[in-house]
């Protein structure tokens, strides 16, 4: 199955592509690549917070849910 990419996505992809040009005229290849390695690094890093977030959360709530209810006690 082929995912196609909204046009939302798309227009901010044109929006950043401009950035990415204006970038390539004034760097060099080198510091770009470095640049581009960080970058990558840091979105490496937020990606496996998020996943672990959501990972911790999952477990909380499967947690909760099997604890069997709580007994009211009757007046």
């Amino acid at each position: 199955m082929i995912h196609e990419t909204s046009p939302e996505y798309r227009k901010q992809l044109a929006v950043v592509d401009t950035y990415m040009t204006r970038l390539g005229k004034g760097s060099s290849a080198a510091f770009l690549d470095d640049f581009w390695s960080e970058l990558c690094k840091l979105s490496a890093i937020k990606s496996d917070e998020q996943f672990r977030s959501g990972l911790y959360l999952g477990s909380q709530l499967i947690l909760a849910l099997s604890q069997p209810p709580a007994r009211i006690p009757r007046p």
